[in-house]
């Protein structure tokens, strides 16, 4: 009892870390988890901050002042005074350095907004690459089993295969069209050791053909059960080859793993699940509103109009710091009574109202900081406009892809649907005539490659229109 409520429990705590996911979900953790974001975004809360502190008037000054000695005054004598003071810069120029210290925070914003489509698109490409490994794993799987049951089919027709003339006398037509078959496969395929095997066993029927013409003596090796032990050791040969492509895609499938969890910042070795379907997917609008999204939400376009603002502000404020600034302060002096010819004079504090101004008349610096803000205001035009242009680079060559792997698509559903109706028609002459296994696994190879490609054509639809959507939604 205690060991089933020990399986149960490990059992329940092991199904979250397999429970499947959809790409949704599996973008809003990595959004929330990764640390490239939050720093970003901590950027962006640092940026905000610099506007109350640009925008807030000078500290005002006090000082005290004391005489070691007092000061003989009409009033009386002064013992000391004590003055504040506060300058108020020109008219506009707090307004201006808060709008500069603002439009800063929003370029900021901007990046972080970068950070989180760039990492989403990161997300989907890498789990669309699980998707295209793990589905031709499975292709793989279901050629495997295929082709063991055409090796049992080839055994059977081997172990009932009569030793009489009758079915040797068939061998050097087969051996034939075996060899020619054998040669274009290996041709087509390009695997030299498929082509060796297919040159064996065309040698093989080629022999046996010529001694029963020859009329020597042959066993049931030697006669068309002959012919049919090379088609299963062809057959088992293939049968190699697809397990190791196999065992390749079971291995590849770790790394990506571990990749896409790093995306999401969780334990490397937690496992993901991808979906067994990926259907076709269309343009997300047309090419009119790609383009017009694009202008208005892309983020680093964004980034470069709020620095074009930020640097016409800094503009407005370096124009407004060469006026004057104004002080308005009062000053509070400190008497004590004095006695003059014996008769006690003064003693009362007094108040005095005082006003200051800044002549800026150094107007080096000033000029210099005007010529600063227009350069760099000319810089962000000139950034926004090759940034532009990069951008729509790219997304003609995402067009491209996304065109051609509908082209890629509709071309390999038509191979597809020939090369199995070949395939069944191979197949039924084999089962009747036991010619042709080479065709049937040649056929057989085409048909594994254009599923391929058919799997890796929807995959760079996917990975296109998402790269598409990532430079259209910059707000979202």
């Amino acid at each position: 009892m205690k060991k089933i409520l020990a399986i149960i429990i490990l059992l329940l705590w092991a199904i979250p870390l397999v429970q499947a996911q959809t790409l949704e979900e599996y973008l809003v953790e990595a959004g929330e988890n990764s640390p490239t974001l939050k720093a970003r975004y901590a950027e962006y809360q640092a940026a905000l901050q610099r506007a109350p502190q640009v925008g807030a008037l000078p500290d005002p000054e006090a000082s005290f002042n004391f005489f070691l000695q007092p000061m003989d005054r009409y009033m009386g004598s002064q013992v000391g005074d004590i003055s504040v003071m506060q300058m108020f810069p020109w008219f506009g120029s707090n307004k201006a350095a808060r709008d500069e210290a603002n439009n800063m925070a929003q370029m900021k914003f901007a990046s972080f907004i970068e950070a989180k489509i760039n990492l989403y698109h990161d997300v989907r490409t890498v789990w669309y690459q699980l998707y295209l490994n793990d589905q031709e794993a499975v292709l793989m799987e279901k050629e495997v089993e295929i082709m063991k049951a055409l090796e049992r089919l080839a055994l059977a027709k081997y172990t009932s295969a009569p030793a009489g003339g009758t079915s040797g006398a068939a061998a050097p037509a087969r051996s034939t069209s075996g060899s020619s078959g054998s040669t274009s496969g290996a041709a087509a395929s390009g695997g030299s050791g498929m082509a060796g095997m297919s040159s064996s066993g065309s040698g093989a029927a080629s022999g046996t053909g010529s001694s029963m013409a020859s009329g020597g003596s042959m066993s049931s090796m030697g006669s068309s059960g002959g012919s049919s032990m090379v088609d299963v050791m062809f057959i088992r040969l293939q049968l190699k080859e697809l397990e190791n492509q196999v065992y390749i895609h079971h291995e590849a499938r770790r790394p990506l793993q571990v990749k896409f969890n790093q995306l999401l910042r969780r334990r490397p070795s937690m496992t993901v699940l991808s979906i067994d379907t990926l259907l076709p997917v269309s343009l997300p609008a047309t090419l009119s509103l790609i383009e017009d999204s694009i202008r208005s939400n892309h983020p680093m376009l964004k980034m470069y109009d709020w620095d074009e603002k930020a640097r016409e502000s800094q503009l407005r404020m370096a124009q407004l710091m060469g006026r004057p600034m104004f002080g308005v302060g009062l000053n509070y002096m400190i008497f004590k009574p004095r006695t003059d010819d014996g008769m006690r004079m003064g003693g009362e504090n007094m108040i005095m109202p005082m006003v200051s101004v800044t002549l800026p008349i150094y107007r080096k610096k000033y000029n210099a900081a005007k010529k600063e803000a227009e350069f760099s205001q000319q810089a962000a035009i000139y950034q926004k406009e090759a940034t532009e242009r990069e951008l729509f680079t790219e997304l003609e060559n995402l067009l491209y892809q996304y065109q051609s792997a509908v082209s890629r698509t509709n071309l390999l559903k038509d191979q597809v649907t020939l090369t199995e109706q070949t395939i069944r028609l191979l197949t039924t002459n084999y089962s009747v005539s036991g010619t042709g296994i080479d065709d049937i696994i040649r056929q057989r190879r085409s048909l594994l490659s254009y599923r391929q490609q058919q799997l890796q054509a929807i995959t760079d639809q996917h990975i296109a229109v998402s790269g598409i959507n990532r430079m259209m939604q910059g707000d979202n």
